[in-house]
């Protein structure tokens, strides 16, 4: 009773109070294992705040709970079995202020009776976190090391490591690639994460092994003069000299990657010639050039007696099989001749301009594939290696060591982005490029830039003119007419056909624009005399351009589609030793690659390109090694026309390939202007200081 309370002290009180809290939390107990409720089912009281708290298991009448007993939050790395209440902000604070109220000598009731979660016990494991970790190389000596999210346990192993260094800027940790299993064993020590490893291929790590067994063997053991014509060897630059030797060291196998221009063909016949025993000797190149071999390979091994070009499936392959026999065909003609290649077996090969022979599933591309295997050497020559994706260069690194990359899949995961698309497997992107330049250049590949030999090499410079002239505004409606139809095309494939339809008007609308601006501007009276190649695509553009340099009273010549592989030779001949022949109307794709020009001290295109790599080519026919003076490349573009589609696409394409070390050029720093054709002022020279220089000469 009442009374009877009155008399008790206050020790039997808090003991009362003590023991009926404890009856309390058992009932509790009980009713929360009975209804196996959880934490989903507990109430939540409106714009509450959700707390979860600890609480203790004694309650005092002295004073409040301990500061321990305070609100805990929940720890998701380390879960604990823990007593779940939802309470307002009221109902703490009137827990926190007393157990027991001294009014009435009840113990404080809250509003809300705690609930007890029972928790499975399999929830109770640690939480692991889950961390990406990325091993790629550097260099041939180091590897780098990242991983995403971010952990400490991570940061504490790498620095235990006695080799580690540490890229701030990057943040990419170092080490020596020996030590490449010593860092995965102690990644594999850190508890509580879950390491998700992405390891350098082993074979890959082959490659560097092998590469610095080779370095190992001196190149002072190779005697070039002993086994090499002395024409050729007397040849040589210096850097292409060290191209032969490290042709010879891969065993005849590899693939010569130099910039276009800086003489792959001679170090090809070199190394070639080095290993005359296993001659007959196989080049297969675009029909173009065939005459362009023989002429090389008569300058440079003129003991070389028996060379045959086969132009047609009924020519035969040589009946002499000797270290003077060289057979010469295209690329058409290999795959129509497949059967009899194979039976022949030429143990010597060469394939020049090999990124005709990117697509895996070409015919041309298995036919040299089969050719190959029962080759001892095998050369791929490219100024280009990888034209629009590096995924390009896994068929001819088959060609060359199929050892080195064995499966598509796993070499297009790494280093093309390799995923699986909505209906196949994708491969188009470009991924660990540093490594697989590195990769590369250690084992099958050699690759000079030309500011690496610049001092061999005279300059060259670009400049991009937007042409502003009324013949231009005459076509505005069919270019109207064919941008609209580009921008509305419902797939890619209808709207490539729609660029196609656009980059033709765009031909038409600009043809008499580039016309007169090259015989106004480089042909002036009183100008400097100079030689100008000038590169278009469709035949309406160059007949224009013919037609403005013949009533200009200028000799020229002209190579396109129709002009034969025999008169192409005569025609370069003729623009490089008579002075009075001063302009080349040139195909860019019949007279792009395969001939030398450096005659020419101006390059003009009159249109663009969808493929970089034309371009380059096309550039290089004036720009390479011979070439006395400075050679100026000039981009003529009109505003609203296809050039607005297609020169951001050509610039993109040389991000990519320049992310892979694959290609150097890029043509966001050439000067621009703008241009009024028929407001110019005559004269080159009142032209040329319109320009303002951006870089400097070594840029490029």
């Amino acid at each position: 009773t009442f009374a009877d309370m009155a008399t008790l002290t206050e020790e039997q009180k808090a003991r009362i109070a003590r023991n009926k809290a404890e009856a309390d939390r058992r009932l509790a107990l009980r009713q929360q294992q009975q209804s196996g409720a959880s934490l989903s089912s507990i109430p939540s009281t409106s714009s509450s705040t959700h707390t979860v708290s600890v609480r203790s298991r004694t309650l005092t009448a002295s004073k409040p709970p301990p500061q321990s007993a305070a609100p805990l939050a929940i720890d998701t790395h380390n879960r604990r079995h823990v007593i779940v209440t939802h309470a307002t902000n009221d109902d703490l604070k009137q827990t926190d202020s007393a157990s027991l109220s001294k009014a009435s000598g009840q113990p404080f009731a809250p509003r809300q009776s705690p609930i007890v979660n029972h928790i499975d016990p399999l929830a109770l494991r640690p939480f692991k976190v889950e961390v990406e970790v990325t091993f790629s190389l550097t260099d041939e000596c180091f590897f780098g090391v990242t991983f995403t999210p971010f952990h400490e346990s991570l940061v504490a192993t790498l620095k235990e490591i006695p080799s580690k260094s540490y890229d701030p800027v990057k943040k990419i940790w170092s080490f020596p690639v020996s030590d490449v299993n010593l860092v995965e064993e102690k990644l594999n020590t850190i508890k509580h994460v879950i390491i998700l490893l992405h390891r350098i291929p082993e074979n890959v790590l082959n490659i560097l092994r092998e590469h610095n067994d080779m370095c190992k063997m001196s190149r002072k053991k190779i005697c070039l003069e002993s086994a090499i014509d002395r024409t050729l060897v007397d040849a040589l630059f210096p850097f292409q000299r060290k191209g032969v030797l490290f042709g010879i060291q891969r065993r005849g196998r590899l693939l010569i990657a130099d910039e276009m221009g800086l003489g792959k063909t001679i170090q090809a016949l070199g190394i070639m010639r080095y290993f005359s025993s296993d001659w007959p000797l196989l080049i297969v190149c675009p029909s173009s050039v065939k005459f362009s071999w023989m002429n090389q390979i008569k300058t440079f091994l003129p003991s070389v007696n028996n060379i045959c070009i086969l132009e047609k499936g009924s020519d035969q392959l040589p009946m002499q099989k000797s270290a003077s026999t060289i057979a010469i065909m295209s690329y058409d003609l290999m795959v129509i001749k497949r059967k009899h290649l194979l039976e022949y077996a030429f143990q010597a090969i060469v394939f020049d301009e090999s990124h005709m022979i990117k697509d895996g599933q070409a015919q041309r591309t298995k036919v040299a594939t089969d050719i190959s295997r029962k080759a001892l050497r095998v050369i791929l020559l490219s100024g280009t290696p990888a034209l629009s994706r590096p995924v390009e260069l896994f068929s001819q690194i088959r060609i060359i060591d199929p050892k080195i990359f064995p499966n598509f899949r796993d070499f297009a995961i790494r280093y093309c982005d390799g995923k699986q698309g909505r209906f196949s497997f994708e491969a188009k992107g470009c991924t660990n490029s540093k490594e697989l330049a590195l990769i590369l250049s250690n084992s099958i590949m050699i690759r000079r830039l030309k500011k690496d030999v610049l001092g061999d090499l005279p300059e060259k410079r670009r400049e991009v003119v937007f042409l502003n002239d009324d013949s231009i505004d005459v076509n505005i409606s069919n270019l109207r007419s064919a941008k609209a139809a580009y921008h509305g095309a419902a797939d890619k494939e209808t709207k490539h056909q729609c660029l196609v339809g656009y980059y033709y008007e765009t031909g038409i609308a600009k043809a008499k624009s580039v016309a007169s601006h090259i015989v106004d501007n480089f042909f002036y009276e009183g100008g400097p005399r100079r030689k100008v190649l000038v590169f278009a695509h469709h035949q309406v553009v160059l007949d224009t351009i013919s037609m403005y340099v013949t009533k200009k009273g200028l000799r020229s010549i002209r190579i396109d589609g129709t002009t034969a592989s025999k008169s192409r030779e005569e025609q370069c001949r003729l623009f490089q030793e008579d002075d009075d022949v001063v302009v080349a109307v040139l195909s860019m794709t019949a007279a792009g690659l395969g001939i030398t020009l450096t005659a020419a001290t101006v390059v003009v295109f009159a249109e663009l390109h969808w493929n970089p790599g034309t371009l380059k080519q096309a550039e290089d026919r004036a720009h390479r090694m011979g070439q006395t003076d400075s050679v100026f490349v000039q981009y003529l573009l009109a505003n609203r026309t296809a050039d607005d589609i297609m020169w951001p696409l050509i610039q993109k394409k040389l991000d990519v390939l320049g992310s892979c070390h694959l290609s150097s050029d890029s043509y966001k720093g050439a000067d621009s202007v703008q241009k009024n054709v028929h407001n110019v002022a005559s004269g080159i020279a009142e032209y040329f200081p319109l320009v303002k220089r951006n870089k400097t000469d070594e840029d490029w």
